[in-house]
């Protein structure tokens, strides 16, 4: 056996670089959630806005939005009962419609007829923001089940998707979705359940006596309760959200002019207060501290500015090499990311990064990533929008009863000196919608 030693270099990252990358990464919506963290976290960060105010402005919305059929009677139950047969009313479909989401998560063979009859019926008393406001002896009462039945049944139902579907009130449908997320912290759980009225009235310092909690912790758990959705059922049958874009883009002139659409977001900046605490403090370990936070806020703010450059670097590159799809609808420009990344003199993994589901908007909306693409044909270069524009050209002026195969078209591209394989050519015409040949030949 023999031992020797080996040289070798090896480049390291370091939390701070990594850090760096990361924050390049972010979509606008994910940098605000991470500098709110940091913000909630680092009493040397400041925002501009009061993310306090603002979190309790929100929990009190909601909290009235989702209480607004809270209270119900056993008599308003019964007519509930009452109208179970009168699928042809106004709110029948609605009614189906949740009926439908509730039995479809149910698994099968695990319940009985009777228990799947009521079950439908507990889903039918759900109100619109996905909330349960009944006693289960009141439900047992107006149908005839038991309420041992009843009670197991809303406990599995508690279960379901969306998380905190079934709750009674707001508290419970926020604890559930707690429990979902895995959260594990008592106190976060004591205060969503017996503090949430006190924190709505503002009444903070109250609360962090009572816990014996910190208001930094009071504000961190403040803004884990504003990321929950307090109506479960609220966006269900409903549109999805519009994109948000990242990047806004004009044209001035003869050149262009992009910024980041992140005002929303207000500003951030190191706490003078703060600072001139440190400089002053006597106490080591204070003093320690303060300075710990204030490195970190200051590599905070300066990934943030890095971001930006480097983003609006890339954005002014891509408009440049393809102004003629944004301003007069051609088609795209072959572009790879190693080619910016050239034109940069950067890495091409942090072209990659910085693009990573960031939108641009110039009268219309796209995802950055999806203006690259590669040269098809090394020859004549053609991306593969080029190439799908001549498939599409071909198809329209060919005789339906000799529709061109694949194959065929593959030739007729290559005389154009487009070199593309048949399997490339059948993705593009089925992406584009076309048949094939057969199909076509039929219409």
């Amino acid at each position: 056996m023999q031992s020797s030693l080996i040289l070798e270099q090896a480049q390291t990252l370091s939390g701070a670089q990594i850090q760096s990358l990361k924050v390049l990464e972010y979509t606008n919506q994910e940098l605000d959630a991470f500098l709110q963290t940091e913000y909630l976290e680092n009493p040397l960060l400041e925002a501009s806005m009061d993310r306090q105010e603002e979190t309790m402005q929100n929990l009190e919305k909601f909290y009235e939005q989702g209480s607004e059929d809270s209270e119900y009677s056993g008599e308003q139950i019964r007519e509930k009962d009452d109208d179970v047969d009168r699928r042809g009313d106004v709110r029948a479909k609605e009614q189906w419609t949740r009926e439908r989401l509730v039995m479809e998560q149910l698994p099968h063979g695990c319940y009985s007829e009777n228990e799947r009859r009521l079950i439908r019926y507990l889903a039918g008393c759900l109100d619109d923001s996905g909330y349960f406001p009944y006693d289960a002896e009141d439900i047992a009462e107006a149908t005839g089940y038991e309420k041992a039945l009843v009670e197991r049944c809303l406990r599995e139902l508690k279960e379901l998707e969306p998380a905190g579907i079934f709750a009674k009130d707001l508290s419970e449908c926020l604890i559930l979705q707690l429990r979902r997320a895995g959260a594990q912290d008592p106190k976060l759980y004591e205060m969503t359940e017996d503090y949430l009225d006190e924190i709505l009235r503002g009444h903070v310092s109250r609360v962090t006596r009572q816990l014996h909690i910190s208001t930094v912790q009071a504000k961190e758990y403040m803004h884990i309760l504003s990321t929950l959705n307090p109506r479960p059922l609220a966006g269900e049958g409903r549109e999805t959200p519009y994109i948000v874009p990242d990047i806004l883009a004009v044209r001035e002139g003869s050149g262009w002019k992009a910024e980041l659409n992140d005002r929303w977001m207000g500003e951030y900046r190191l706490n003078d207060y703060y600072i001139h605490m440190m400089e002053e403090a006597q106490d080591p370990e204070l003093k320690e501290y303060f300075e710990e936070k204030f490195r970190r806020a200051k590599h905070v703010l300066e990934c943030v500015e890095q971001r930006r450059t480097t983003l609006l670097r890339i954005v002014y590159e891509i408009l440049e090499r393809q102004s003629g799809y944004f301003l007069r609808g051609e088609a795209l420009k072959p572009m790879a990311q190693e080619e910016i990344a050239q034109a940069l003199q950067i890495h091409s993994s942090t072209v990659s990064r910085a693009l990573r589901g960031k939108y641009l908007q110039y009268q219309k909306t796209v995802l950055l990533k999806d203006l690259f693409s590669a040269a098809v044909s090394k020859e004549e270069g053609s991306s593969a929008e080029d190439v799908k524009s001549r498939i599409r050209t071909l198809v329209e002026k060919e005789d339906r009863e000799n529709a061109l195969s694949d194959s065929r078209l593959e030739k007729l591209l290559a005389e154009e000196g487009i070199t593309v394989s048949r399997r490339t050519i059948a993705k593009y015409r089925e992406q584009m919608g076309i048949p094939d040949s057969q199909m076509r030949g039929y219409l």
